[in-house]
């Protein structure tokens, strides 16, 4: 069910790190909440995993648009900062079908749905416990 205030998004944000933390999958190293509005507002933050990879995640979000993701990346890098995958919404040279786009460590860009932070952990961790 799609979260029906800012808060109620960013609390599902956070219980999704909290799990992880628990886990001792990550630690967080950076987080931060901006709440504009009661329908708006940005998370960010940066986690790293065990294995010294990193996620830097940044969303805006504003639930009252049917995609509340207004601005989003999700970018995930290896010890060595490599890339393994990122998500985005910018705008992108040359110009794609669509905005929402994942590029991959091999330089491949392809258009693809907007994840959630939910669905880009789950890749992650599929990935990071191979």
């Amino acid at each position: 069910m799609p979260a029906v205030s800012f808060p109620d998004y960013a609390q599902n944000i956070v219980e999704l790190i909290d799990n992880l933390l628990r886990l001792e999958v990550v630690r967080l190293t950076d987080f931060q909440v901006d709440v504009r509005s009661s329908q708006r507002g940005y998370i960010a933050g940066i986690l790293h995993f065990d294995d010294d990879a990193q996620l830097h995640f940044r969303e805006f979000v504003d639930v009252t648009q049917h995609d509340p993701q207004a601005m989003y990346a999700y970018h995930y890098q290896n010890r060595n900062t490599r890339m393994i995958l990122r998500y985005d919404n910018a705008l992108h040279r040359p110009a794609l079908a669509q905005r929402d786009h994942k590029h991959t460590g091999d330089d491949h860009v392809e258009v693809t749905p907007a994840p959630s932070f939910a669905d880009v952990l789950d890749e992650i961790l599929s990935i990071y416990s191979v």
